[in-house]
């Protein structure tokens, strides 16, 4: 009976209030892997990780990324997370999975310990201890869990872990026990012996949580234990944490409970006050201390707390749309209701309804001449004191048949406007309406406003000024305007369907919110204590620094606790307390402005992957290692791995919608790119050099988060660097330089070679003049030997004399004519016979001659230099037989063949070498031949043009056995090759 009364008191009370919080649910169908939601765990990225009973997933504030058994997980069941320095830990029904940079590692319960789930991961000097209820605690290391002997059974079902002052408490069904080193284990007495469910604690307070027991707590600093009564706990506890408030929030099967230990009072969050389940198996606070609870079916919620509540019809309103309220001065807040008239929520609670037979109520403003005033559908009302309406028409001077907006001005007038005009009603309760010039047509009003001593009004047709009962036109454009509201800076603002401006004496401005057209959709405006609250069709806007060029905005949606982002039409107002109420399309929503946007932090991004070339890539080879996140550090790339694609995250629990991207490439360009949705950065053929990449982002708010900084450096082809193009040139150089030197020595060679032939055609030349020429004294001599044959008329000498010398001079002057400098063997022997028979004669009786010629050689084929042998036959005729009368003379010529060589050999029996030398100093100057000079030149001549091996030997001595002079030999070598020359 006790508890039925006290939960019967615990959800009145809570009922009586008349509010709801806003819980944003995440299910199956955003991603969750499974909707029984058991564990959450943040990491040092800010990803909140989640533990179903399907698998585990990793949350962004957008989207959902699984692990499963696909990934290496021990199962799907997962039952508790930790992370310890820096890897996730996964406690499943059955053992332990461990994820480090998207490394999934698997460690099973031996033997019967495998149906047994983790209840908690902790760690304890160094060691990792993976607690099970009913299998007791396990030490996880070297890959394996090793089983550790407790107390007793009841002390091995573990239900939570704690560390402090170097000892390791552990929360079981027989009580609390601890260890100093992960062995021995004993029972602290100092706690109760009850089923104990879960641990929490808070700067210095820990919680010990019971499931029907109530609480213990123990003050670590005065070392203080205390156990809180049961009966503030209506329900079995299975869980909870202490937020950073000092609030503890336990997980029941009713709902979640929260106990503020300084009050040691207990509330209820459960269906009736916004909490999609009550059913509730885990609860975990974030950094932005938002409150995410899982379900056992319904998936997760994340509370944002008590910044935003809201009220609705379950709450026994009449209607989920208000565009107009006010408080009156007994602190009873009046709602007009667009479709159930009017609405008052009492101070204490309570809540009624009026029927003033309207259906809309547009606008309201209370104790004006004792009463409250509303502008209906089709009337002005006055609510008196008790209780009693009475309508004023368009025939009692009301401005219209529609009643938009009511102000009352600071000389005592009750401005109303409708749908035909405005008008003003004084104390005396006379209507009295505005002239409008001529035919002016103003359009409907929906707000008043004094500014700079007179009053303004806003209409669908523009702002007009109200002075002098005459209404007349501010500005020029007529557009839309719903709403005025001037500040403590002497500005007035207005709001329209195409954004929000600021007017002064001499200009006016837009001020930009943010990009989006509803962004820009102003519904209301209301100023207090230096802000400006902007409704819109996204949110609630709160301005500040509403006198500098562009002030600063902070942006309430729905992941600030917002129930629709859409807001109604001029229904905001605030109450004695200052509080913001405002309505949207899903009900009337209450704003705690104690509470801003500075507790909720800017979102975090991370580089979540790195692509070469559109794929992935070990980028080990290329860093000197790799991060935490498995990303290279110190990126050094090859010219030819130029094309990288980033991939990012940004991670925001609370407001990751409208989530944009911007970037600079120091190194490239170091201006920020422009804002965009798409998380990848490409860039295609990066030139050589050092980069420096930042990226951030920003929410939809303007909050900006950290800058991701990732260096990398793409090293220079290496023919652009400075080495190989100093190689380069110096190749180019030495190359250069060949050239020259081979086409310099082959100039030179040319030229040699052109001289040579120079020099070969003059010898040619010379010797042909001299064949051409003979020998002159031969000449002169045969001439008088003719003389002489003809003196001593033997004519028939004579006549075979000239006729021989006539063959002689015809084969010399044919040898002379010739292109070549060759003849056949033939040709040569037989001009050489008529020269030696002619001398014959002319010197009659003196010699004798002989020609003889090798049986294998062919005469008419082989090919010998022109006159080669007469200069050694005449010197033999006239220096070495002439001169000696005693002997009869003799000249042997004698052609053979040996090997590839011809030998020609000239032999004469005349007096020598020596002494023929010496006579010739003797003779006169015109006797002197240069014949053997000649030949002597040409066969060094044809040796160097033909390269053969043609020489001669000789003149040389004959002697015989005693050493006397018998002769001269000569012997000429002639190659049978064929003499190019």
């Amino acid at each position: 009976m006790r508890l039925i009364v006290l939960l019967f008191a615990v959800m009145t009370g809570f009922f009586t209030t008349a509010q709801k919080y806003t819980f944003v649910t995440y299910s199956t169908e955003e991603g969750l892997p499974q909707s029984q939601v058991t564990a959450f765990e943040q990491d040092s990225l800010g990803y909140l990780w989640v533990g179903t009973l399907g698998g585990l997933a990793r949350f962004n504030g957008e989207e959902f990324v699984t692990y499963s058994t696909k990934d290496g997980m021990v199962n799907n069941r997962v039952t508790a997370l930790k992370l310890i320095n820096g890897t996730m830990f996964v406690g499943h029904d059955g053992g332990v999975s461990t994820i480090l940079n998207d490394s999934v590692s698997s460690f099973f319960f031996p033997g019967s310990f495998k149906s047994n789930n983790v209840s908690d991961i902790i760690s304890f000097k160094g060691e990792v201890y993976v607690c099970s209820n009913g299998g007791g605690l396990f030490l996880l290391k070297n890959g394996k869990l090793t089983s550790i002997d407790l107390i007793d059974e009841d002390s091995k079902r573990i239900r939570a872990a704690l560390v402090s002052d170097d000892r390791l408490y552990l929360a079981t069904r027989a009580g609390i026990l601890f260890t100093n080193d992960g062995k021995r284990f004993n029972k602290d007495k100092r706690f109760p012996s009850y089923s104990y469910s879960d641990i929490a604690h808070r700067s210095g307070l820990v919680y010990f949580m019971t499931f029907t027991e109530g609480l213990v707590t123990w003050n670590m600093n005065n070392n203080r234990i205390q156990s809180v009564d049961s009966d503030l706990f209506p329900f079995s506890v299975f869980g909870g944490l202490a937020d950073k408030g000092g609030t503890l929030w336990m997980n029941t099967l009713y709902g979640v409970l929260s106990y503020d230990h300084k009050s040691r009072t207990v509330s209820l969050i459960n269906n009736a006050s916004g909490l999609p389940v009550d059913m509730i198996s885990c609860v975990f606070e974030d950094r932005d201390g938002n409150l995410w609870i899982g379900s056992q079916g319904k998936g997760m919620f994340r509370f944002s707390g008590s910044m935003f509540t809201y009220f609705d019809k379950q709450e026994g309103f009449p209607s989920d749309l208000y565009v107009s309220g006010f408080q009156r001065g007994n602190g009873d807040i009046v709602l007009g209701t667009y479709d159930a008239g009017i609405a008052v929520l009492n101070k204490d609670g309570s809540i009624r309804s009026l029927d003033p037979g309207e259906g809309t109520i547009w606008a309201g403003i209370g104790d004006v001449y004792g009463a409250d005033w509303f502008g209906a559908q089709s009337a002005l009302l006055k609510l008196t004191r008790d209780g009693e309406f009475k309508k004023f028409f368009e025939e009692d001077g009301a401005p219209g048949t529609k009643m938009t907006a009511l102000y009352y001005s600071p000389d005592g007038r009750l401005f109303i406007g409708g749908n035909a005009g405005v008008a003003y009603m004084r104390s005396d309760g006379n209507i009295r309406l505005f002239d409008r010039e001529g035919s002016l047509d103003i359009g409907t009003i929906r707000d008043f406003e004094f500014w700079r001593s007179s009053m303004y009004c806003a209409t669908n047709l523009g702002v007009y000024k109200l002075s002098n009962n005459k209404i007349t036109p501010v500005l020029n454009d007529r557009k839309v305007v719903y709403n005025l509201e001037r500040d403590d800076h002497g500005q007035m603002w207005y709001g329209t369907e195409e954004g929000l401006f600021r007017m002064t004496p001499d200009t006016t401005v837009r001020i930009d919110l943010l990009s989006d057209p509803g962004s820009n959709f102003i519904n209301f405006l209301n100023y207090r204590n230096g802000r400006m609250y902007v409704g819109t069709n996204n949110g609630l806007f709160v301005l500040s620094e509403l006198s500098s060029e562009k002030p600063t905005f902070k942006r309430y949606g729905i992941g600030e606790g917002i129930v629709d982002l859409e807001t109604n039409l001029n229904s905001g107002f605030f109450d004695q307390e200052g509080h913001f109420w405002f309505g949207t399309a899903k009900g009337l929503v209450k704003f705690n402005t104690k509470r801003t946007l500075e507790d909720f932090s800017a979102p975090v991004i991370t580089l979540s992957n790195l692509l070469l070339n559109f794929e992935e890539f070990d980028f080990s080879e290329f860093s000197t290692g790799i991060n935490t996140q498995g990303l290279p550090v110190d990126l050094n790339l090859p010219y030819f791995k130029n094309n990288l694609i980033f991939e990012f995250d940004a991670v925001s629990l609370t407001n990751h919608r409208g989530m944009r991207f911007q970037f600079k490439l120091e190194g490239e360009n170091d201006v920020w790119s422009p804002l965009t949705p798409v998380p990848t950065i490409t860039f295609n053929s990066l030139n050589a050099g050092e980069y420096k990449l930042l990226v951030r982002a920003v929410d939809q708010d303007g909050r900006i988060s950290n800058t991701v900084v990732f260096p990398f450096v793409i090293r220079q082809a290496f023919y652009k660097t400075w080495w190989f193009i100093s190689l380069m040139v110096l190749l180019v150089l030495i190359i250069v330089y060949s050239v020259f030197r081979v086409r310099l020595k082959r100039l030179r060679e040319a030229n040699e070679r052109e001289k040579l032939e120079y020099k070969t055609r003059l010898l040619a030349l010379e010797q042909k003049s001299v064949n051409a020429s003979m020998n002159r004294h031969f000449i002169f001599n045969a001439l008088n030997s003719i003389q002489y044959f003809i003196n001593t008329q033997d004519r028939k000498s004579a006549n075979r004399y000239l006729t021989n010398f006539a063959q002689l001079i015809r084969k010399n002057l044919d040898s002379a004519n010739s292109n070549a400098n060759t003849i056949s063997l033939e040709e040569e022997l037989d001009r050489i016979k008529l020269y030696l028979g002619l001398e014959a004669m002319r010197f009659q009786g003196r010699f004798d001659y002989e020609v003889s010629v090798g049986d294998d050689i062919d005469l008419e084929t082989i090919k010998i230099p022109a006159m080669i042998m007469q200069p050694f036959v005449e010197n033999s005729i006239i220096h070495g037989i002439l001169p000696n009368e005693d002997v009869h003379g003799l000249i042997s010529i004698n052609v053979k063949r040996e090997g590839n060589m011809l030998l020609i050999s000239i032999e004469d029996n005349g007096i020598g070498v020596n002494r023929s030398l010496l006579q010739k100093d003797d003779m006169d100057g015109d006797h002197r031949s240069q014949g053997m000079e000649i030949t002597t030149k040409r066969i060094e001549l044809i040796r160097k043009i033909s390269k053969n091996d043609i020489s001669l030997e000789g003149p040389e001595e004959i002697k015989d056995v005693n050493g006397s002079i018998k002769g001269t030999y000569v012997l000429i070598k002639i190659p049978l090759d064929d003499l190019d020359i």
